[in-house]
């Protein structure tokens, strides 16, 4: 079984200093509230080996979704991967490390402060965005989502490690009974095996909060998460637009109507300024 948390057999990793947006960019209309138009920054390829679709090329500028807006100090990262680009939302002038999995497509990008890590899934982090778009197979889609997304269950045995008790779970209204998406609220101290941004903060050190967001487009369907470990008393707002960018980039987002993207991101930002501590 291959773990999206811990080593991996057939990673290939590049990393740099960028500010970058990673996923899919939601086809959404813009609205008020700030910039709508966003320059995309780019990560640095990874190299991905002999065989493979070539990388997808990414937008120069993505529009961000009414109900997502970029606070100051936020930018967007893209990252490329074979035939696909993936967007995601980060504090600025942070580094953007690309993972990729040659041996079963599994694609996720880790920003942070500081010098790039040379494997990323084993370093420690005390700030950290993390996101997992490609899983890379069908037990690993049930694992991202089992311990936040019950139903995720359906579709195959849960092997992932129970999520804390501390942690605080919403289901996030999406409008769609067959559509999934879980918010999640790690308090600080409590280390939740499930996530990487709380996982991987330094032994020794409590972790600080985390906020996560968890999607899956149907039973048996694509699972894929994002964490945010940012702190300041900015936290709150970056991580709402980085879940938010998410959630309507996600496989799971793309399958909802304007109103019902809409309904959910209003639901998500409310849980979000509901936890901020």
């Amino acid at each position: 079984m291959r773990r999206t948390i811990g080593s991996r057999a057939g990673v290939v990793v590049a990393a740099g200093l960028a500010a970058a947006v990673c996923g899919a960019a939601p086809a959404v209309a813009a609205g008020s509230g700030g910039p709508r138009t966003v320059t995309v920054q780019a990560c640095p390829d990874a190299s991905t080996g002999p065989g493979l679709p070539p990388l997808k090329a990414l937008a120069a500028q993505v529009t961000l979704p009414d109900g997502v807006n970029l606070p100051p100090g936020a930018a967007v990262y893209g990252a490329r991967y074979p035939g696909d680009a993936q967007y995601v939302v980060a504090p600025a002038g942070w580094t953007c490390d690309v993972v990729f999995f040659a041996a079963d497509g599994g694609e996720q990008v880790y920003v942070h402060p500081g010098p790039h890590t040379a494997d990323p899934l084993g370093a420690s982090y005390s700030e950290l965005v993390q996101a997992v778009f490609d899983s890379g197979g069908a037990q690993t889609d049930v694992d991202l989502a089992c311990p936040f997304i019950p139903q995720a269950a359906r579709g195959g045995q849960c092997l992932a490690p129970p999520r804390q008790a501390a942690d605080v779970v919403h289901a996030v209204r999406t409008g769609d009974p067959n559509l999934y998406a879980s918010a999640v609220s790690v308090p600080a101290g409590t280390r939740e095996p499930n996530l990487a941004a709380s996982a991987q903060a330094p032994a020794g050190t409590p972790p600080g909060q985390v906020f996560a967001l968890v999607t899956l487009a149907g039973i048996g369907g694509t699972a894929q998460s994002v964490g945010c470990a940012v702190p300041g008393p900015g936290a709150a707002s970056t991580c709402q637009a980085t879940l938010g960018y998410f959630l309507a980039g996600s496989a799971m987002g793309q399958k909802l109507s304007a109103g019902q993207l809409s309904f959910a991101l209003t639901d998500l930002n409310g849980f979000v300024a509901s936890q901020a501590h």
